[in-house]
């Protein structure tokens, strides 16, 4: 706040620093006597109040209102990711608003994906804020509350293996035959791949037959 004196001959003068501030509604807002901050209005709550400058017999004032926090930047967190083709990775945002408090936004902001063919992020109830990834690369994603927007970034990465089948499941064969097995990779993306060649066979009783398998990294 500025306090500014008139005198008779009409001039003017900067009185911030030597009048004496006070607030009729210290609940709502007060503003600072102390030394360098003279003046200095700081909003406690939602209300109004009439802040005074008081010098001498002489005062001035003027009405304020504080209304509730505004939001003034966003966070997504994590802000750095890296998914396999076919995983789905939720994504959450957070609102900073100017009393420095914070409140999960994830529901209400607006998701973008500036490459929809790598990934993209619903806006669907339930699902708001997931990412959905299609294709290998990267993208940038955004979360847009207003005129405020913040970004994250995704890579897209090839697809991981997550199980794996063995056919025929169960065998019996006669002694001295041999059999084919087949080994069969699930990946993340839902694709199927013949990995007979890739895994490592082992027989826990090689006299019984029963074969165990992994995969090799």
């Amino acid at each position: 706040m500025t306090a500014t004196g008139i005198y008779t001959d009409n001039s003017t003068q900067n009185l911030t620093n030597l009048v004496t501030w006070s607030s009729s509604q210290l609940s709502v807002a007060s503003v600072s006597n102390a030394e360098g901050t003279k003046g200095l209005v700081t909003s406690i709550g939602i209300g109004q109040t009439t802040l005074r400058a008081f010098l001498g017999s002489i005062s001035g004032q003027t009405s304020l209102s504080v209304s509730s926090a505004e939001l003034v930047s966003l966070a997504i967190t994590p802000n750095h990711v890296s998914i396999a083709l076919g995983v789905r990775q939720p994504l959450t945002a957070t609102g900073i608003y100017t009393d420095n408090s914070t409140q999960n936004l994830t529901n209400s902001v607006t998701w973008n994906s500036s490459n929809l063919l790598v990934a993209s992020v619903s806006n669907a109830a339930g699902s708001k804020g997931v990412i959905f990834s299609s294709a290998i690369g990267s993208t940038t994603l955004s979360a847009i509350q207003g005129s405020v927007r913040a970004s994250a970034y995704v890579t897209v990465t090839d697809a991981v293996l997550v199980s794996l089948s063995v056919t025929p499941a169960h065998i019996s064969i006669a002694l001295g035959l041999s059999q084919q097995m087949t080994a069969t990779g699930i990946y993340t993306d839902n694709s199927i791949r013949d990995v007979t060649q890739f895994v490592t066979w082992s027989s826990s009783d090689p006299e019984s037959g029963i074969a165990e398998y992994q995969y090799r990294i």
